[in-house]
């Protein structure tokens, strides 16, 4: 890109989130039946978007899947109604 080869006009600094284990959320929501839910963690997650988005899909639409979720369900971080634990 001989074009880029100017000044610098801005930068940003990326920033992204993580959860405090560093590991995914995904869980279907504890009141709405047919809605679940994931947290990437931004960039951390971007590899994994296939086999979210097919693990959102299952839990949305079947209740359940065949993927092994139980390590990144809600409810490591506080109680099981879903809400969150202090400092999270």
């Amino acid at each position: 890109m001989p074009a880029a080869n100017g000044e610098l006009a801005s930068a940003k600094v990326c920033l992204y989130t993580n959860t405090p284990d560093e590991t995914f959320v995904i869980d279907r929501h504890p009141v709405a039946s047919g809605v679940a839910f994931a947290s990437a963690c931004s960039g951390h997650g971007f590899k994994f978007a296939p086999v979210i988005g097919e693990i959102l899909a299952d839990l949305a639409t079947e209740g359940s899947t065949t993927w092994p979720i139980e390590r990144f369900r809600r409810n490591r971080f506080g109680n099981a109604t879903g809400a969150p634990a202090a400092g999270f």
